[in-house]
């Protein structure tokens, strides 16, 4: 269908009530009238070599244009709701229809964009040239506007849940929305983050500057704050699943959560590491500067610890997991047992005042004629 007979006869061969029209993959280097389909709904171009495309039937709600090399868009339907014209050649978009609630134009060559729609509810506009956006709608709930030059971003609405800004100048942020539950703002210039959402679920602020990070929100399940200069974490919420804290100055790390599954604090300056979740699957603390491991859950299943001191003191007994938990716990043992020993009198010191408090007969000078004495006594 590489030439103009083949999609002509094609395009001859469909009924005109037809309502999706598919002809994507075909190679195709032009697009004869589509007038005659007059209650056409949905038309798919993508993935051919088209430079322009005819006259749009004006019933049309959804087009997809993608992957092709067009330089501009006929004006479009009044009543399209659907605009995915993605890795194309624009450099500017027409106007758009009142009535589009998704607009996909990653990948161009766009350095501005206007008059979006009141009704827009996603807007897709990473990898251009982009340096600054117009006023959003106050209905739009997802915005990708990554690889892009913002330095800074407009007033952003109320009902966002996810924002992806990822790649840009950016920083600072501000303003974020009480709805927003995933937020990827790494690759920037961020030096500190705003107070956090509620309602936030995942935060992707890898390759940044920051040297440290606001209190997480309860709902929290995803972090990736890799690559900065922190030197510590706040208090992990409970839901947290999985921490990637890699490339920092982190020189501990606060008491995990019950259930994390992916753990990756690689490349930082620990030497001790706190006690591990049950539900751990996945330990990456290579390159680091542990003499010891906790004790290691019976579910995890991937283990990445090279480069620290415990690492050549286990690692000679073999790179077997179960071989390796068996080794850390006898090695953690010894360890007890030997600060155990050598800090006995200190502790003995410590605890003397206790012990003759708790275990002094006076204790059983209240006792009652009523009081069961052997359970007075195992109590003692």
């Amino acid at each position: 269908m590489g030439n103009y007979h083949s999609v002509e006869k094609y395009l001859d061969s469909l009924p005109y009530d037809i309502k999706k029209i598919d002809v994507s993959y075909k190679n195709l280097e032009y697009l004869p009238d589509l007038s005659r389909f007059k209650k056409l709904k949905v038309l798919i171009c993508s993935y051919n070599k088209l430079t322009s495309l005819p006259l749009l039937p004006k019933n049309l709600k959804e087009l997809y244009c993608y992957n092709n090399k067009l330089t501009s868009l006929p004006i479009l339907p009044e009543n399209l709701e659907r605009l995915d014209c993605n890795f194309n050649e624009f450099t500017v978009l027409p106007m758009l229809p009142e009535n589009l609630e998704i607009l996909n134009c990653y990948n161009n060559k766009l350095t501005s964009l206007s008059n979006l729609s009141e009704n827009l509810k996603e807007l897709y506009c990473g990898n251009n040239k982009l340096t600054s956006l117009p006023i959003l709608p106050k209905n739009l709930e997802r915005l990708d506007c990554n690889f892009n030059e913002f330095t800074v971003l407009p007033m952003l609405p109320e009902n966002l849940e996810i924002l992806n800004c990822y790649n840009n100048k950016l920083t600072s942020l501000s303003n974020l929305s009480e709805n927003l539950k995933e937020l990827y703002c790494g690759n920037n210039k961020l030096t500190s983050l705003p107070i956090l959402p509620k309602n936030l679920e995942r935060l992707d602020c890898n390759f940044n500057e920051l040297t440290s990070l606001p209190i997480f929100p309860e709902n929290l399940k995803e972090l990736c704050c890799g690559n900065n200069k922190l030197t510590s974490l706040p208090v992990l919420p409970e839901k947290m699943k999985i921490l990637n804290c890699s490339f920092n100055n982190l020189t501990s790390l606060p008491v995990l959560s019950k259930n994390l599954k992916d753990l990756s604090c690689s490349y930082n300056n620990l030497t001790l590491l706190s006690i591990l979740p049950e539900n751990l699957e996945t330990l990456d603390c290579f390159n680091n500067k542990l003499i010891s491991l906790p004790v290691l859950p019976e579910n995890l299943k991937g283990l990445f610890y090279f480069c620290n001191p415990i690492h050549d003191i286990i690692y000679k007994y073999g790179n077997n997991l179960n071989m390796i938990k068996k080794r850390i716990k006898i090695w953690n043992n010894f360890r007890y047992l030997y600060y155990c020993l050598k800090y006995r009198k200190r502790f003995f010191k410590m605890m003397e005042p206790i012990i003759k408090k708790r275990y002094h007969p006076s204790y059983l000078d209240d006792l009652k004629e009523e009081d069961d004495l052997d359970k007075k006594l195992g109590e003692w």
